[in-house]
């Protein structure tokens, strides 16, 4: 027999508030480390051994270091939009639930992305990773650091999926609705 309660609000899902904190937790993680200086770019790219634009082994990443206030606002845009959206997600606004899963979309299909176009942001070839024999090297170091950048993607990837999946479950949309929920019973 199901029958309605007027006054009874549905049932808050922990993973979906989990979600929610977790991103407002990035968010102010994202923001507070593009506001501290830790690297100035020209530090950056005198510890690489190469000039900005020189197009040498690490032309890519200083392509992007020359960018990187530009590159910076955007992670500051992206930032404030995930608060934002983490934060209706969390009250469980009706319009946070479609515009969250958009955003892990842009989000899965972002990293795919950017996990294929590293290793040419890093300009690798592969004779250079041949003469990388020190782990002083720069180029040693990229390397690493490409490893773990892939890994980090195939983790955001994951993540990303669960949320989109999580998100479009009959019981977590039923959170987002504000018409009263059937009790079974």
């Amino acid at each position: 027999m199901n029958t309605t309660i007027p006054n009874m609000p549905p049932s808050r899902s922990g993973a979906v508030s989990g979600l929610a904190w977790s991103f407002i937790g990035f968010s102010a993680l994202t923001v507070a480390l593009l506001t501290l200086p830790l690297l100035p770019g020209e530090a950056l790219v005198a510890s690489l051994g190469v000039e900005a634009g020189s197009g040498g082994l690490t032309g890519g990443v200083a392509w992007l270091i020359e960018r990187s206030n530009t590159v910076a606002g955007l992670l500051m845009v992206g930032a404030a939009v995930t608060l934002v959206l983490s934060v209706a997600l969390l009250q469980r606004r009706r319009w946070a639930r479609p515009s969250f899963i958009g955003l892990m979309s842009a989000g899965f299909v972002g990293v795919l992305g950017g996990a294929a176009l590293t290793p040419l942001t890093f300009g690798f070839m592969a004779d250079a990773a041949g003469n990388a024999t020190s782990p002083d090297d720069p180029v040693a170091g990229l390397i690493g650091a490409l490893a773990v950048l892939i890994l980090f993607a195939t983790l955001l990837v994951v993540l990303f999926a669960w949320a989109i999946w999580k998100l479009t479950t009959p019981a977590v949309r039923a959170e987002f609705e504000r018409t009263p929920v059937a009790a079974v019973g």
